[in-house]
């Protein structure tokens, strides 16, 4: 064993406190990004906040890093004040009023503005002072979490408490910068490697470091989602390239090391090269940049080397989103992408070390690569809208709540009105009544709500009783009060106690809950034959309640119409059309939006119905006639279907629109045929060729008609051609 290991692990690997610290927070730091993905993803990130947050503790992180990088020992009074922040900030975490970290960043943002600074200035400076052993022990942390996380990917944890359990570690650090400058085991961390002093292998570094992550920046780009593969590969590959990187054996074989880092570079630019959508061979490309980036890592970089990388790696995004952006013809493409290859190899070609002869082939590889493997990102699309996003409609009129935008505001709710996809921030509900659906994200949504209560902010959580489509609701909503409703629950919070009720109106006595005895939880057809039924055999205040109680169900299916069809979904805007008429007839606004939606719509026979009532609108009477003919055809309902001819042939006669009537009569004629009613069409065709003894049209439905009635004739005198024509 090399006498340096043989120090080292003399000296004791995990009782060095820089060792196990790295391990802890490389573990924490992993688990606090891969929980707080997740939470994030509930926060709207497209208005400024966000941005900022994540542009300050950019460069908080970079001040402290930097900072500690090049300023070897933190002076006393630095040390104590770090000491006081970091202890200040985790009493903060442990005594927050919410239970997520989400809550805190919806309600108290600056906050965590101030704390999320601090947070990354802290590690920074923790960061700033990795060294070898402790650089491999946090990859090795980061690599014990996603290993773990791989297999046990449903953990619940709190973002606050790992935060809190990160400054807890910091402390530790910082107590140890008080009262230990040095530490006995810093000077086995010192430890370099050969390969890291050899100036022909920098090159190498630089250029993978670059790619790989502007490769890191375009697959969070074009693939949202968990990330733990690419954590996981990133930070194993680059501990086992720094761990190579300090055997004995490879630092004699310096020709054979520049061999394997020029073919294992070409590799990783032909992963990088040949993508879709920039995922496909993802794995690979991490692993092998990633450890040329720990092999062949320098033991000192000067600002520069990072400079240049920064503008290496903004070049390889420009070019990537370019052609993703820009549909351009693939000749032109591959053009462009070939300027890839000078910023890959520059690095290389001004080595003056190297001959000419090997830097040639290199380039000419790199430029191969690119001409036969290049492969843009495929454009990408919207994911397409899915009927399980949108629940079934119920009926919200029969409550005495005046939905509306001005005084409301949804989230992920089951009402027709927009719903914002992200959890309402304060600024955005103020003044507002929050409406809430429990869908999805349920932890976070109780957190919310036990937010809203503390500040007496009124809210509701509308939750449906569909037979086919229940939810099973957290305990928490047993704190709140309910009030259940035909289909559906709304609960509210005590002080909103005298606000919800049924509309004004239904009637307050004894006819309300015979209503409600018949009607709560029964299908909307069910329903619609109960309400009939009182219409039928009763009469008067029993008979007016109603038809108030179908005009409520048919203006809260009118408005998922409405709803619906704004939002470009037209089968299901027909559906909730289909429902409405049930209870009323469809008002001319709903006829409107019927006629809309049709146009764009594959003919289905349950819409005969509304297209029946469209023909009795004579805006709309053409359109509906069209559209049934064929319909009543596939169903073979003939008379319906000539009854509907005859409306449309004397419709387009009367327009003086001879030519499509015609057409319609031609139409009309051939179905008779089909249908060998010779009663019907002999004297047709008969009165149109004694009008146009010329055309050829009817003189050849003339003939057609004697041709079949001959052949049924002829098949009448022989049965047993009847019976064979018949099998």
């Amino acid at each position: 064993m090399d006498s340096q290991w043989k120090r080292f692990w003399e000296t004791g690997l995990f009782p060095s406190l820089e060792f196990s610290l790295s391990l802890s927070i490389g573990y924490i730091l992993s688990l606090f990004f891969y929980v707080a993905g997740s939470e994030m993803a509930l926060i709207d990130r497209t208005d400024t906040a966000y941005p900022v947050l994540q542009a300050l503790t950019a460069i908080s992180f970079a001040a402290g890093f930097i900072y500690r990088k090049y300023k070897q020992n933190l002076s006393f009074t630095i040390s104590l004040g770090l000491l006081i922040l970091s202890i200040g900030q985790a009493i903060w975490l442990f005594s927050g009023n919410s239970s997520e970290f989400l809550i805190d960043y919806i309600f108290s943002f600056e906050l965590v503005l101030v704390g999320s600074i601090l947070s990354a200035f802290l590690i920074g400076i923790y960061g700033g002072s990795l060294r070898d052993f402790r650089f491999l022990s946090f990859t090795l942390g980061v690599t014990t979490f996603t290993f773990y996380s791989l297999f046990e990917p449903n953990q619940n944890y709190s973002i606050k408490v790992l935060l809190a359990s990160l400054y807890v570690l910091l402390t530790f650090y910082f107590f140890s910068s008080l009262f230990q400058q040095t530490p006995i085991s810093s000077k086995f961390y010192k430890i370099r490697s050969k390969i890291g002093k050899h100036p022909l292998f920098a090159p190498f570094y630089r250029s993978s470091l670059s790619l790989l992550i502007s490769y890191c920046v375009l697959h969070l780009y074009f693939q949202p989602g968990p990330k733990i593969p690419l954590i996981l590969s990133i930070s194993f590959s680059v501990t086992i390239g720094r761990v190579l990187s300090l055997l004995s054996g490879l630092k004699k074989e310096t020709k054979a090391v520049y061999l394997i880092g020029r073919v294992s570079l070409l590799f990783a630019f032909f992963f990088f090269i040949y993508q879709t959508y920039w995922s496909s061979f993802f794995i690979a490309l991490c692993i092998i940049t990633g450890t040329i980036v720990g092999f062949f890592k320098p033991n000192k970089t000067p600002y520069k080397e990072y400079l240049m990388i920064g503008i290496e790696t903004c070049i390889y995004l420009c070019l990537s989103f370019l052609l993703y952006f820009w549909n351009l013809p693939m000749g032109i493409r591959t053009l462009t992408a070939m300027l890839f290859v000078p910023v890959l190899m520059y690095p290389y070609l001004l080595q003056k070390h190297i001959i000419r002869l090997p830097r040639i082939v290199m380039l000419v590889v790199a430029s191969l690569i690119v001409i036969l493997f290049f492969s843009p990102p495929t454009i990408r699309t919207n994911i397409p809208f899915s009927k399980k996003e949108i629940f079934d409609p119920i009926p919200y009129a029969i409550t005495n709540l005046n939905f509306n935008e001005e005084e409301y505001i949804f989230y992920k709710s089951v009402l027709p009105f927009p719903s914002n996809p992200f959890l309402p921030k304060r600024s955005e509900i103020e003044g507002k009544t929050v409406v809430l659906g429990l869908n999805s994200n349920q932890s976070q949504i109780i957190s919310y709500i036990e937010r809203l209560s503390e500040e007496n902010h009124p809210f509701l959580i509308i939750t449906t009783r569909n037979k086919t489509n229940q939810f099973h609701h957290i305990n928490a909503l047993s704190l709140l009060s309910r009030k259940s409703f035909w289909n559906f629950d709304i609960y509210y919070p005590n002080y909103m106690a005298n606000k919800i009720n049924y509309s004004n109106s239904l009637p307050s006595d004894w006819k309300l809950k015979y209503f409600a005895e018949k009607l709560d939880n029964l299908t909307f057809l069910e329903a619609v034959n109960v309400l009939d039924s009182v219409l039928k055999y009763s009469s008067g205040d029993l008979r007016k309640d109603a038809i108030d109680i179908k005009h409520l169900y048919y203006e809260s299916f009118s408005s998922y119409a409405k709803f619906y069809h704004n939002i470009g979904q037209n089968k299901l805007s027909l559906d909730a059309i289909a429902l409405a008429r049930k209870f009323e007839s469809p008002k001319p606004d709903l006829l409107r939006i019927a006629f809309n939606s049709l146009k764009f719509t594959t003919p289905e026979a349950d819409y005969i119905p509304i297209l029946e009532d469209l023909s009795k609108d004579s805006e709309f009477q053409e359109f509906a006639w069209n559209s049934l003919i064929p319909m009543f055809e596939s169903l073979g309902e003939w008379n319906n279907a000539l009854n509907t001819m005859s409306l449309l042939e004397r419709f387009y006669r009367s327009n003086n629109q001879t030519e499509q009537a015609n057409e319609l009569e031609l139409a009309r004629v051939r179905l008779f045929i089909n249908q060998e009613n010779w009663k019907e069409v002999e004297p047709v065709i008969s009165t149109r060729l004694r009008e146009n003894p010329n055309s050829v049209i009817w003189e050849r439905l003339k003939n057609e008609v004697i041709e079949k009635k001959d052949s049924l004739r002829r098949i009448s005198v022989r049965p047993d051609q009847k019976e064979a024509r018949i099998q």
